[in-house]
């Protein structure tokens, strides 16, 4: 029994040593101090071997407990779930009561009549006092019972659930103890088994602590030597001086009894304030360094910009301040759609990618909770990604989990392996980890952010430059069009002079030339035929001049005409030509819509462009072909005209529509057939594109606008 009482006094002194400012922590120190008292008095009653000693432990010491039990259990039902507030003015009743019932006690014999001596020892008997007293103690301890039953059902968290049904059951075990007040009340020499009850309870209440955190006890181990070690300067006094002066102490009266016990309290005050402290703050050094390093990483987290150096910071703390091994980060990729994982040149476990849905992934999303892998066993609300979260803890050779969250979305999950010191992590961890997760969710989640901003400036600088490129070119491309055009302006107005001076004296020698050839004979004759062809060459180019320079007396109106008639026309007319020179046309012409144009025109240009391929292909060893295919395209009827003769010079590419540019022998080409051919295509508001390599042939590809919609003209 005497071990039993020092196990609860030590158990409630360790959860006041944790937060000497938390009521649940004192109230749960008074609780076990009560009860120590309860015990206490009833081991020196047993010994005694005098009523009147045992009667005194009776009154003074242990009614001193006894009297504030179910008062305290009552208020740590009330502050441990959070009803402290509605039901302050009872925890304010029992406490005065309990103080009435113990004055009432030592200075009358309403609680404690006398004492009678069971096969065990000397036992109380109560009075009519008492037997009141057990209405109120009966009365608080349901009060309690109430309120950890109503709020059983009411919590929807599986981990404090569990706790209060542990913390039930517990007290309900130690409620049993009760059955010590029949032999008070009724004389029935039934054994005080109170003391085992007590034991159970005490034995629940330190699986709770350990299994469930129920409350926040740290370094138990060291702080139980550390406690025993500075209690005995104050307590082992205390224990001699009473054994010593036991006959004196038992002869005071009561006021000199209450001096003697105010005099002890204010040794432990003492104690508490001067000695206590300074112990306190050697184990507490741990808590107060994880502040300084929440500060220290939240002041140097403000100077990284970049999504890798945060990422650094962040896995360096946790090794540094929490010494997590295999330390990693899972940052998501919204585009891909999944986490990818980030590490430490330490890491040990696997590189793998995480999708976003993921059950883990999803659960940590939609209950922002760190989830450590000793609970997912143990937590009802975790069973549901028990599989998933096992397959990610092996993955990552990891204990914890840490979910980054940013707008409902979880941006990251930092995963902690083992510690370095092989210890587990504590309360105060957990704290810690709570506090910088937001910090470091939102350096991540601006840097994210940066990342897809820079990566978004750099593609639209890209797309820039490639359309500032692009409408160089079509600027270049129309300059060109522009100085072409201007210089066939220009040369058609030269060409129309020239014709026209060119044509009356030419005129005059081709008539003198046919009048003397009706005269002559022999030589002259052979000289005059000669002046007369050249007389007719001559005509031939002026009429070309006239048709280039459009003074051509035709004045036909554009009409819609069909592309694939047109072409037809001409190949029926070269046809035969070509099959002499062994050149094959072919064919791939289907039904087109009609464009607007004048058909001999069309039919001069595409005359021009034939004849140039087969000069193309003379001498061509080997099939020599020209294939004309027809097709409609984005609004236009295009038309191609594709050789495989000799092909053009890169060089001479952007001179071939200039006038009297040819790369035919001489005397075979006037340069004016592509030159003409261009002007009536202009016209026409036809594209014209040609590509050319030397030894493999040259395509020309006209784009007609259909039903003569007007587009942009190109070389």
């Amino acid at each position: 029994m005497f071990l039993v009482s020092s196990l609860i006094l030590a158990i409630g002194f360790f959860v006041f040593l944790q937060n000497k400012s938390s009521l649940n922590n004192i109230v749960f120190f008074l609780f076990c101090l009560s009860l120590n008292l309860w015990l206490y008095g009833r081991v020196f009653m047993y010994c005694s071997k005098e009523a009147e000693t045992a009667l005194w432990i009776a009154r003074r010491v242990a009614k001193l407990g006894v009297s504030h039990i179910a008062p305290l259990v009552y208020t740590f039902s009330v502050l441990w779930l959070d009803r402290y507030e509605r039901q302050k003015p009872f925890v304010i009743v029992g406490f005065v009561m309990a103080l009435a019932v113990y004055l009432t006690t030592n200075f009358s014999l309403l609680v404690v009549t006398s004492v009678h001596k069971y096969f065990w020892g000397y036992y109380p008997v109560y009075g009519i006092g008492g037997k009141l007293f057990l209405v109120f103690f009966f009365s608080y301890f349901t009060a309690a019972f109430y309120n950890f039953f109503s709020e059983l059902r009411k919590t929807q968290d599986p981990i404090r659930k569990k706790q209060i049904q542990l913390c039930t059951v517990a007290f309900l075990i130690s409620f049993t103890g009760s059955f010590d007040y029949l032999p008070k009340v009724i004389h029935y020499p039934l054994y005080p088994f109170g003391y085992m009850s007590v034991f159970i309870w005490t034995m629940v209440i330190g699986y709770s602590i350990v299994k469930y955190k129920v409350l926040d006890i740290q370094t138990v181990v060291h702080k139980t030597v550390m406690w025993l070690l500075s209690s005995s300067i104050v307590g082992i006094p205390i224990i001699l001086f009473f054994h010593i002066f036991k006959d004196w102490v038992y002869h005071l009266s009561n006021p000199g009894f209450i001096l003697v016990l105010g005099a002890v309290v204010f040794l432990g005050v003492i104690y508490l304030r001067n000695v206590q402290p300074h112990i306190d703050e050697y184990f507490q050094r741990r808590s107060r360094d994880l502040i300084q390093a929440m500060e220290k990483f939240n002041d140097t987290l403000v100077h990284h910009r970049s999504l890798r150096e945060i990422t650094r910071h962040i896995l360096i703390t946790m090794e540094k301040v929490l010494y997590a091994g295999n330390v990693s980060l899972l940052l998501r990729d919204r585009q891909r759609g999944i986490f990818t994982l980030e590490h430490l040149e330490n890491y040990r476990g696997q590189v793998f990618e995480l999708p976003a849905a993921d059950p883990l992934a999803v659960w940590l999303e939609h209950n922002d909770r760190i989830v450590q892998r000793e609970y997912l066993s143990l937590d009802p609300d975790l069973l549901p990604i028990k599989n998933a979260g096992l397959e990610f803890f092996n993955r990552s050779q990891a204990l914890l989990a840490v979910p980054l969250i940013i707008g409902q979305q979880v941006i990251g999950i930092l995963s902690l392996g083992q510690k370095e010191n092989l210890q587990g992590y504590r309360p105060a961890d957990i704290n810690f980890l709570t506090d910088l997760r937001r910090s470091a969710a939102i350096a991540l989640s601006n840097a994210m952010h940066l990342e897809a901003e820079q990566e978004s400036l750099r593609r639209w600088n890209e797309d820039l430059e490639k359309k500032v490129d692009e409408r160089t070119e079509e600027l270049k491309h129309m300059q060109a069009q522009l100085i072409q055009a201007e210089k066939m302006a220009t040369m058609g107005t030269l060409s129309g002079g020239v014709a026209h001076e060119i044509n009356n004296p030419l005129a005059a020698i081709l008539a003198n030339a046919q009048l003397l050839k009706m005269e002559a004979t022999g030589d002259d004759l052979e000289s005059l035929q000669l002046i007369e062809e050249g007389a007719k060459r001559c005509q031939m180019i002026v009429q070309k001049l006239m048709k280039y320079s459009r003074k051509s007396i035709e004045t036909e109106q554009m009409s819609e005409i069909s592309l694939k008639k047109v072409i037809r026309n001409v190949v029926s007319m070269l046809e035969y030509q070509m099959n002499q020179e062994n050149v094959k046309i072919v064919l791939d012409i289907p039904d087109l819509e009609p464009v607007q144009g004048i058909q001999n025109e069309l039919e001069q240009v595409f005359t021009n462009l034939l004849v140039n391929s087969r000069d193309a292909l003379k001498g061509k060893e080997g099939e020599a072909f020209i294939k004309i295919r027809a097709f409609q395209d984005a609004g236009k009827v295009c038309v191609t005209v594709e050789d495989n003769g000799l092909g053009i010079a890169k060089h001479h590419l952007t001179k071939i529509f200039d006038p009297f540019f040819t790369t035919k022998d001489v005397g075979k080409g006037t340069g004016l057939g592509l030159a003409v051919s261009y002007g009536i295509l202009q016209k026409h508001h036809c594209q014209v594109a040609v590509q050319s390599t030397e030894g493999q042939g040259t395509v020309f590809t006209l784009s007609f606008p259909k039903n003569g919609v007007q587009t942009e003209k190109s070389l």
